[in-house]
């Protein structure tokens, strides 16, 4: 290989970790979007039971 084919290969690498580290964040930014959303739905539905079939109820 020479210097020309190095570079070019470099850049080439660099810019494919740099896609592959938007894909992650990404996939954390769907996933923790996902968990809020889930959060949000399993609260109104603890709310609609009501206080006296509260998971953490004593009674």
């Amino acid at each position: 290989m020479n210097i020309y084919e190095e570079e070019d290969l470099e850049q080439k690498l660099d810019e494919l970790t740099d896609l592959m580290g938007r894909i992650v964040l990404d996939l954390l930014l769907v996933s923790l979007r996902k968990i809020n959303k889930e959060q949000q739905v399993y609260g109104e539905f603890v709310e609609t039971r009501g206080p006296s079939r509260a998971i953490n109820d004593p009674e």
